[in-house]
């Protein structure tokens, strides 16, 4: 049992000030990340190559970044990919590719074979320890002599040699001479377009300006097709043999590699481009981790992300289950969330204090409220089950007992006044894309009873909305998914349909969960229970989570 530090003996012990337990961002939480490590069981499933489970999946804060970031410290032969590095803003940014996006061409074989080439140059780079012009020129060497007599790996070797020079330069270089090749590609079969018959001049001028309503519509016609075909002939085969010739490189099992890719929930291009970027790297990452058996490629993904990915890229034919085998649900329960903050604790207070470990209990309240409630489970039951939210908790805490040995229960329900609005914030900020107005939005619940029948709310609930709608507040997007919702069926007088409507919300967001049946368990999505099913009797729970920031009593 860990020791506690007595209440009336600590004279040593106090939280200093600006002490934390962690950073909301694993990259920054280097410092507890690695030595205070819960495993959940996750990290097994991703160093299994043979295991398909590749793409991590979680809601923000769930630990995803935190799995890469322990896989990289702990396996030597990982790559880590930052998006942000890959200067992926240059497709967008380019007037030829947008030109031809724009007529229609569909481009995701030219985004396949870009993350294939990005990912097929990293492991070699990594596999033969290419860092400069000089062994790249001696490794391609040696390969060369080694496979001469293999007519389908020559063939596959002979792709890299038009890019050799650039083998031992950064990530983003290639990434551009790959997307220069392709433009200048397109830009050949614009001219060839013009030779027949249509206007080289107006060509040109929508190729420069990347504004295809320059062209009539037969000149449209004419340059999609030939714009089409340049696209078309794509070397896939080529970089099929690539993964073979890898595959055959790579042959130590007991050497695995790992290529890591984070990070693609931020603004790293514009929306449309990015959901297709990511469609096709799920794509390319399938084919790379079935073909090769000592690699392993791993992406972290928000759910919501995800989600919309599939949603945008939907094309006829498409069968999104037979990705579900690649997804790695992150999941948390009571018993792992308390091991990570003992060992935070313990962690944080050694260094300054004993090299014994410390009893969590010892240094929060006995109680929290009038109910007697243990302060570990208040704690846990104001989180979605994420390390985020009880590492977010307790550094209130500590902020809250600076200078203190102890936390005692007004620090307790002052910190979690302040983590309650920043858990607020912090649900905008994940949600900002889908429902920007979405904190204005949850004020409709402001002082309902932290639970009620749907029935039981109405009255209320209308006279909430309508301040929602009418409300001069600057931060408002008028033209957002739930102010447009809300108005359309505020004319119309259905309130009932708005109150229908942001309950999916809500629940969508972790806001609230919902008992359908006096015989059912409450269900929250951020348990993985998804679907909302709702009657007249259907009992409503908002998240204590939001109980403070709301003013709802419990």
């Amino acid at each position: 049992m860990p020791k506690s530090i007595s209440r009336s003996t600590n004279d040593r012990f106090v939280f200093r000030k600006n002490a934390n337990i962690g950073a909301a961002d694993a990259i920054q939480d280097e410092t507890f990340l690695f030595e205070s490590f819960v495993d959940t069981g996750d990290i097994d499933t991703l160093k299994d190559t043979r295991n398909p489970k590749s793409i991590v999946v979680g809601r923000t804060g769930a630990g995803k970044t935190a799995l890469l970031e322990y896989l990289r410290k702990n396996e030597e032969r990982t790559v880590r990919i930052d998006v942000a590095d890959l200067a992926l803003s240059y497709i967008s940014n380019n007037t030829v590719i947008r030109f031809f996006s724009d007529l229609g061409v569909n481009l995701d074989l030219f985004y396949k074979l870009l993350w294939r080439h990005v990912l097929a140059v990293e492991v070699i780079r990594k596999h033969y320890k290419i860092i400069d012009e000089e062994t790249n020129a001696s490794v391609l060497r040696q390969i060369r002599e080694r496979i001469s007599k293999n007519r389908k790996t020559q063939e596959a070797f002979e792709y890299f040699t038009k890019y050799e020079t650039s083998f031992w330069k950064e990530t983003d270089q290639r990434i551009k001479e790959l997307t220069r090749r392709t433009e200048h590609e397109l830009s050949n079969s614009a001219n060839i377009a013009a030779k027949a018959g249509v206007s080289k001049a107006n060509i040109e001028a929508g190729i420069e300006t990347g504004n295809k309503e320059l062209l009539t519509q037969e000149e449209k016609s004419a340059v999609y097709e030939r714009g089409q075909e340049v696209i078309n002939r794509v070397q896939m085969a080529e970089l099929t043999r690539i993964i073979e010739m890898i595959s055959e490189e790579l042959t130590d099992e007991q050497k695995k590699y790992y290529i890591t890719i984070d990070r693609l929930d931020e603004d790293w291009v514009d929306d449309g481009l990015r959901y297709k970027l990511i469609r096709a790297l799920i794509e390319t990452v399938r084919d790379f981790n079935s073909r090769i058996r000592n690699l392993k490629i791993i992406l972290a993904l928000r759910e919501d992300l995800i989600e919309r990915v599939f949603r945008y890229t939907r094309d006829s034919g498409q069968q999104e289950e037979k990705y579900q085998s690649m997804n790695l649900h992150v999941k948390w329960d009571k018993d792992y969330l308390v091991e990570l903050l003992d060992k935070r604790v313990n962690q944080l207070i050694r260094e300054q204090y004993t090299k014994q470990d410390i009893n969590l209990r010892s240094i929060l309240p006995i109680r929290v409220t009038k109910k007697e409630e243990d302060p570990i489970d208040y704690m846990i039951n104001r989180t979605m089950m994420r390390p985020r939210d009880a590492i977010m908790f307790f550094n209130e805490c500590i902020e809250a007992a600076q200078g203190k040995p102890t936390i005692n229960k007004q620090r307790f329900l002052d910190a979690e006044a302040s983590y309650s609005q920043k858990r607020l914030n912090a649900l905008r900020d994940e949600w900002s894309t889908d429902y920007p107005n979405l904190i204005k939005f949850c004020l409709c619940l402001k002082k309902f009873p932290n639970t009620f029948r749907i029935r039981e709310v109405k009255d209320k609930f209308e006279e909430n909305i309508l301040d929602f709608l009418t409300s001069t507040d600057s931060d408002i997007r008028r033209d957002g998914y739930l102010y447009r919702m809300s108005e359309e069926k505020y004319n119309r007088g259905d309130v009932i349909g708005i109150i229908d409507e942001g309950l999916r919300v809500f629940y969508k967001v972790g806001v609230v969960g919902v008992k359908a049946e006096t015989y059912l368990s409450t269900s929250w999505s951020y348990l993985g229970q998804k679907v909302l099913s709702t009657n007249d009797e259907s009992t409503v729970h908002i998240h204590p989570m939001f109980w403070r920031v709301l003013g709802i009593e419990p």
